[in-house]
C-alpha cells in the first residue's frame, strides 16, 4: 500500500508543481479584471451621485428660491448695515447726518443756522426712510429690521470776525463757536427713538456759573447736556408721535440763511423739560399740528408749577414750481424764553406781576430751483407789567419780524447762494437787541459735509433817547442810536 502510494503522491506533487505558473497567470489576471470592475464601479458612483444631485437640486428649486433670496438680501443688508440680523437686538453704529442741515453736495438752497426746532420730528422722518429703505432691500426674504441702530452725528464750526461797534476801538477774534456730538438711538422697536446732544461753552470762565476767578475762556470749554428727549411714534404707520425731554418746543421755527440770529429767534426761541403730542400727515400737501406743556422758569403765583405751554399749526405743500410751509403758534408765556432768561436785564427773570402769551406767524416759500424766501414774526400778546419790562417809561409790548431771500447757483460745480436778510424789533431794548438788524450772505459747500460763510451785517441800535428797564429795577442804558458793523467767516463741518 505504501508503495502504490508513494507515485501517486509524486504524480500529484508534479501536477502541482506544474500548475503553480498557471494559477499565477490566472491570479494576475483575475486582479487586472477587478481592478478595471472597481474603476468602473467608481465611474459609476459617480454618475449616479451627479444625477441624483441633479435631480435633487431640479426638485428643490421652489423651496431653495426663497432661501437664496434671504441669503442675496443678507449679503446686500450687511454691505448696507455692518450688524448679523440673525442675531436679536445687536445694534449698529453708523455717524450722520446731521440733524436739520442740509449736507448734500448738490442742493437748491444751504440753511446754515439749524434752529434746532422739531428735531423729534425731524428724527421720526429720517427713520421712516431707514425702515422704507431695508424692507425695499429685504424684499420677500422674511428679515425684520427691528434692531437697534445707533446714529452719532455733530458739528464743528470755527469763526473768524472784525467788528466795529459804533463809538467804540474795532475787535477781531478767532473762535470755536460750536461743537456739538449727537447719539440718536433708532429701536429695539420701530416705535420708540432717543437722542441725546452734548454741547460744549465756549464763553469765559467769568460768564460762566461754575467758574468765575479767571478770564482765560479756553479753560472752560464744559460739556453739558443741551437736548435729551425720547420720542414715540412710527410715521410709517401712525401721523401722531408724543415727545417728552429736554428740547426746544416748537413755538416759532426761525430757519435762516444768515451766520447770526435772527430777532425772531434771540425773543422767542424756548428750551423745556416739557412734553407734546404732535401729528404730521405724510403726503406732499400735509397738515401738521402739536401742543406742549412744561413748567417755566418765570411764574407770577407763589410756587413755581406747570404754567406754560402752546399749540403749533401749519400745512406744507408742493405744487411743483410753488413749495412752502406755512404755519403759526401760541405760547402762554413768553417770559420762559432762551432770550428773556438769559438776556441782557432778564438774569433773574423769574417772579413777575403777570404772564405775557405770545404769536408767531411765519412762512418759507420756494419758487423754481434757485429762489427761496422766509418770514417770520413774533409779538406778545398783551403788555409786561412796567415793573418787570418797560420801555421808554411804559410797558413794554415786544416784537420782532425777520424776512430773508436766497438765490442758489452753481459756483465752480459747487452748490452755492447768496442771501439778504432784514430784522426789525419793536420795545426790545431792555433784552439788548438792535431795532434793525441787514444781512449780506453768501454760503457755498466746496467740500462734502463741510459749509462755508461769509456775511456782512449791520445793526441799528435804538435812538439816545430810549430808555428801558428789565427785571423790575435793572436800567439798561440807550446805546446812543450808534450802529455796530460786523464781518464773519464761518466754517462748518457736520457728520
Amino acid at each position: 500500500m505504501s508503495m502504490r502510494l508513494k507515485p501517486l503522491a509524486a504524480s500529484l506533487f508534479l501536477a502541482g508543481f506544474l500548475t503553480v505558473p498557471v494559477q499565477a497567470a490566472s491570479n494576475q489576471s483575475l486582479e487586472n479584471a477587478v481592478t478595471k470592475l472597481e474603476k468602473e464601479v467608481a465611474s459609476l458612483k459617480s454618475e449616479l451621485k451627479a444625477n441624483k444631485n441633479n435631480t435633487s437640486s431640479s426638485s428643490k428649486n421652489k423651496k431653495t428660491a426663497r432661501t437664496q433670496a434671504a441669503s442675496d438680501s443678507d449679503v446686500h443688508l450687511q454691505e448696507y448695515l455692518p450688524f448679523d440680523p440673525d442675531v436679536p437686538g445687536q445694534a449698529y453704529v453708523s455717524s450722520g447726518p446731521y440733524v436739520g442741515v442740509n449736507i448734500e453736495f448738490a442742493g437748491t438752497s444751504l440753511i446754515v443756522n439749524s434752529p434746532s426746532v422739531n428735531t423729534d420730528l425731524q428724527l421720526l422722518t429720517i427713520r421712516k426712510k431707514i425702515i422704507t429703505q431695508l424692507n425695499t432691500m429685504l424684499g420677500e426674504s422674511g428679515l425684520e429690521p427691528t434692531h437697534s441702530h445707533v446714529l452719532l452725528s455733530g458739528v464743528i464750526e470755527g469763526q473768524a470776525n472784525y467788528t466795529n461797534n459804533g463809538g467804540e476801538p474795532s475787535t477781531t477774534d478767532i473762535d470755536v463757536t460750536n461743537v456739538s456730538l449727537d447719539t440718536t438711538i433708532f429701536g429695539p422697536s420701530d416705535w420708540i427713538l432717543g437722542f441725546v446732544e452734548l454741547s460744549y461753552n465756549n464763553g469765559t470762565p467769568m460768564s460762566d456759573v461754575f467758574v468765575s476767578t479767571s478770564n482765560y475762556r479756553v479753560g472752560n470749554s464744559r460739556v453739558y447736556v443741551n437736548k435729551a428727549f425720547v420720542t414715540l411714534g412710527n410715521l410709517t404707520c401712525s401721523p401722531v408721535y408724543f415727545t417728552f425731554g429736554q428740547f426746544y418746543v416748537p413755538f416759532g421755527t426761525y430757519s435762516s440763511v444768515m451766520v447770526s440770529d435772527t430777532l425772531t429767534k434771540l425773543l422767542g426761541r424756548t428750551k423745556a423739560r416739557a412734553i407734546q403730542i404732535g401729528m404730521m400727515q405724510q403726503s406732499k400737501n400735509a397738515f401738521y399740528a402739536s401742543a406742549y406743556i412744561f413748567r417755566g422758569d418765570s411764574h407770577a403765583a407763589s410756587v413755581a408749577k406747570v404754567n406754560n405751554g402752546g399749540i403749533n399749526l401749519g400745512i406744507k405743500f408742493d405744487l411743483g414750481f410753488f413749495k412752502g410751509n406755512i404755519g403759526g403758534g401760541v405760547i402762554g408765556n413768553i417770559a420762559d424764553s432762551g432770550g428773556m432768561q438769559m438776556g441782557t436785564g432778564f438774569q433773574d427773570f423769574e417772579q413777575i406781576e403777570n404772564r405775557v402769551p405770545a404769536y408767531d406767524l411765519r412762512a418759507s416759500l420756494t419758487l423754481g430751483e434757485h429762489l427761496d424766501l422766509i418770514a417770520e414774526y413774533i409779538i406778545a400778546s398783551n403788555r409786561f407789567s412796567p415793573m418787570d419790562m418797560s420801555f421808554n417809561n411804559h410797558a413794554a409790548k415786544p416784537s420782532a419780524l425777520d424776512v430773508q431771500a436766497a438765490f442758489s447757483f452753481s459756483a465752480f460745480k459747487r452748490p452755492s447762494s447768496i442771501g439778504i436778510g432784514y430784522g426789525k424789533s419793536n420795545q426790545l431794548l431792555a433784552m439788548g437787541i438792535p431795532l434793525t438788524r441787514t444781512s449780506l450772505v453768501f454760503n457755498t459747500s466746496w467740500w462734502r459735509n463741510t459749509l462755508q460763510s461769509l456775511e456782512f451785517r449791520h445793526d441799528r441800535q435804538y435812538a439816545e433817547s430810549a430808555v428801558a428797564t428789565g427785571a423790575g429795577d435793572t436800567a439798561v442804558p440807550s446805546q446812543n442810536g450808534e450802529s455796530d458793523n460786523a464781518v464773519t467767516a464761518q466754517f462748518d463741518y457736520y457728520f
